[in-house]
């Protein structure tokens, strides 16, 4: 059994996650800014405050944090404040590893959204370069951050992608326009849209740190086109699909460099983490839908 500590969470992924850990008999912890329930503990990362009598007994560590990318337009304020609720946070709690006597792993929530975007054919692995354009850049800092625990304990960066869930998270900005049947591609529709299900995401975590495992894992079940995930979603709600695609000139209007999340994807493998043995179980969109 370990004691693991989750910054973040009180989110979509970190509930999920603290449930599944605690049926899995470890001990759990959340840090958060407003500590309701016995097992919360206070932290401000941005006033850099912690109760460091929480960490002694910590063996894993968990940091999920990170302010929505795609909640707000990308103004040069949003971006320091993305930088600062991801590298940020890693940066203040590696300043406090001698408070983690017992750690053993630390763990960092990434993103999928690191590799380059001019090659729709390829196939990106863990092992590919980082891309050049402002998301890839933010995770490779973000990574670089994490690894800054390296010489206390192993470390693992897990590289998300779009989490289906029913409780939140991108289904719930989709559905609402699929509901009212206006549902449509964005751009030209055929963009990679990298997805899994917060049931395997979750598993994906407990696999890495029962494991031990070290490194950046792609946490991503299977790519579709924007236009098939659309229009899956579409026949889920039994709602018609055939508005016209949303042209990328508009999305660009609206929501400015932001619209890169929209309108650019990327093929990515999930073989490093499938040959270790980890198993997807909603590898197929309708049934993950469902």
């Amino acid at each position: 059994m370990e004691t693991i500590m989750i910054a973040g969470g009180t989110g979509l992924i970190g509930q999920a996650l603290e449930k599944k850990l605690l049926s899995k008999g470890h001990a759990v912890r959340i840090l958060t800014r407003n500590p309701t329930q016995k097992n919360h503990y206070y932290w401000n990362p941005s006033k850099k405050e912690i109760d460091e009598i929480a960490l002694q007994e910590v063996t894993v560590f968990i940091n999920l944090s990170g302010a929505g990318i795609a909640e707000k337009r990308w103004t040069s304020a949003r971006k320091l404040e993305l930088a600062a609720s991801r590298i940020g946070t890693n940066t203040f709690l590696a300043s406090k590893l001698s408070k983690f006597p017992k750690l053993k792993q630390f763990i960092s929530s990434s993103g999928i959204n690191c590799y380059p975007l001019n090659d729709p054919s390829k196939i990106y692995t863990e092992e590919d370069d980082f891309g050049t354009d402002y998301l890839s850049q933010l995770v490779k800092d973000w990574e670089a951050s994490a690894d800054l625990f390296e010489k206390k304990c192993v470390v693992a960066k897990i590289r998300t992608a779009v989490v289906l869930s029913p409780n939140g998270g991108a289904l719930s900005k989709m559905i609402p326009a699929i509901k009212m049947g206006i549902g449509s591609p964005l751009g030209s529709g055929n963009q990679a849209m990298a997805w899994i299900h917060i049931d395997d995401l979750v598993d994906l975590f407990t696999f890495v740190l029962e494991h031990q495992l070290a490194g950046a894992y792609n946490a991503v079940t299977k790519c579709t086109s924007n236009k098939d995930f659309m229009k899956s979603l579409a026949h889920h709600f039994n709602k018609p699909f055939w508005f016209p695609n949303v042209p990328s000139f508009v999305l660009k209007l609206i929501f400015g460099e932001m619209s890169t999340v929209l309108l650019d994807g990327v093929h990515v493998s999930n073989q490093k983490i499938t040959d270790l043995g980890f198993k997807f179980h909603k590898n197929n969109l309708e049934d993950a839908l469902n």
